[in-house]
């Protein structure tokens, strides 16, 4: 297992390094579950992290807008491609299709969808069909509940089992709190609000928190049965 750590800023960037953070994900959570950064954050983040860790980027729920991705596509290894708002499976897959190839081969893409508004029961046959690097799910109302609020371990589980059948990883992120991150087995765990002070995810990330996430997984990992699949290589 391993942790992804959510930041706004290049200094939030270096405090989850320094914390022990496995991915830095950028994102904006003024602009939503998923919310995208500016550009200028983003290559501020890259930039600061280097050959340190893999950088994610959020880029926000855009149905039908799949080249929209591609303004990612030389910075990040990894992508998360919200599905909120797709109306159906072909729908999803079609999307998700598409921003592959916006991207191209050298970034993952991450089909991302909602325990408490979303349709998570079509990540796996999502990844199966478009051979996507894998599935997070998310909460979409940030209200204090979190995922186990509105997903039960048991459907989680199933979830991965069945993303890890196809080929895929699979995430987990959503209000959760330190004390439950390995509550399933997640190839990936996702925090924001757990590393802010106050548990307030637009408050600033604290090192010290991240210390103390890193530690909770670490101390699962040397007992998970999942690996994440190894990120691709970037052209040149």
């Amino acid at each position: 297992m391993k942790l992804l750590v959510s930041v706004v800023s290049a200094e939030e960037a270096r405090r989850a390094l320094d914390g022990g953070a496995d991915i830095i994900d950028v994102k904006d959570p003024r602009e939503g579950a998923l919310g995208a950064p500016s550009p200028r954050v983003l290559s501020e983040v890259v930039r600061i992290v280097g050959d340190a860790a893999p950088v994610s980027v959020a880029l926000g729920d855009l149905p039908g807008l799949p080249h929209t991705f591609a303004l990612a596509a030389c910075a990040p290894r990894y992508v998360k491609v919200g599905l909120q708002g797709v109306s159906d499976l072909d729908g999803a897959v079609a999307l998700v299709s598409a921003v592959a190839d916006a991207v191209g081969s050298d970034v993952a893409v991450i089909a991302a969808s909602y325990a408490d508004v979303g349709a998570p029961e079509w990540l796996p046959a999502v990844v199966e069909r478009t051979g996507i690097a894998g599935a997070l799910v998310d909460t979409f109302v940030k209200d204090g509940r979190g995922l186990y609020g509105s997903s039960s371990e048991d459907d989680l589980a199933d979830l991965i089992g069945r993303t890890h059948s196809v080929g895929g990883s699979f995430a987990v992120a959503g209000q959760l709190r330190l004390g439950e991150l390995c509550r399933v087995p997640a190839d990936v765990v996702g925090v924001r609000s757990a590393v802010c002070r106050e548990s307030d995810r637009t408050a600033q990330l604290e090192q010290g928190l991240v210390a103390a996430a890193v530690a909770e997984v670490r101390n699962f990992g040397a007992e998970a049965r999942y690996v994440l699949p190894p990120a691709p290589k970037f052209a040149g």
